[in-house]
């Protein structure tokens, strides 16, 4: 099978978005017990269907009205649409995979005029003031408990692609970071790698990734 050039996949929450949308809705909106339960997550004592399930559990009688008014309150990295606009120009595949919702980042998205991005995330459905939710792509060999397992979308796309690249900030990309080409980690995830002695690129935003050699070397020798 001939191999395409290259992919980026990006983390969506605090990678994408300037802060973790979910971690926000749910401080806005939860019972603060959900706190309790993410602290469980990120110490993987349980996984993100018990997690999500029971912190979106918690919430009561949401109207879509406010749900839509949190939508347009969330802002992305300035630099995420001209990054988005580049790759495509150049023929390089951007896709979003994440472990949170992907009615979320498709209502957030579609705010920033971003409505052609390919996502792979849990489903979501707001029924009745209440969310209903789905995990398609769990896996039970996920070691992490993820409801969308990253490492098997990597399996995949570098089966496709001769280079893989990957732009990610949290607890759901640790297991993705020693499984790519050309990582590119912030906050949790360049403290993770630091720790574990895994290469990666720090940045800060996605100008950062743009501009960064190891990047543009690979729209130069497509």
């Amino acid at each position: 099978m001939d191999t395409k050039d290259a992919i980026v996949i990006c983390d969506f929450d605090g990678t994408i978005t300037k802060v973790d949308c979910i971690n926000d809705f749910l401080n806005r909106f939860a019972d603060k017990k959900w706190l309790d339960i993410e602290q469980d997550w990120v110490k993987g004592k349980i996984s993100t269907i018990s997690a999500m399930k029971s912190q979106f559990g918690l919430i009561k009688n949401m109207t879509e009205k406010t749900l839509s008014e949190f939508f347009d309150s969330v802002k992305i990295d300035e630099f995420f649409k001209d990054f988005y606009t580049m790759a495509k120009n150049n023929d390089i595949k951007v896709v979003i995979v994440s472990d949170g919702s992907e009615f979320f980042i498709k209502e957030v998205l579609k705010r920033h005029d971003i409505n052609d991005i390919d996502v792979y995330s849990n489903k979501f459905e707001f029924k009745n003031g209440q969310f209903l939710i789905d995990f398609p792509y769990h896996k039970d060999s996920c070691k992490r408990k993820s409801g969308t397992c990253k490492c098997s979308f990597i399996k995949k796309f570098k089966q496709i692609y001769k280079t893989v690249y990957y732009v990610g900030d949290g607890v759901s990309d640790f297991c993705p970071a020693n499984k790519v080409d050309f990582l590119f980690a912030k906050n949790k995830l360049s403290e993770y790698c630091q720790k574990k002695s895994i290469p990666y690129i720090n940045y800060t935003d996605f100008n950062e990734v743009i501009n960064n050699d190891k990047f543009r070397y690979r729209l130069i020798n497509r």
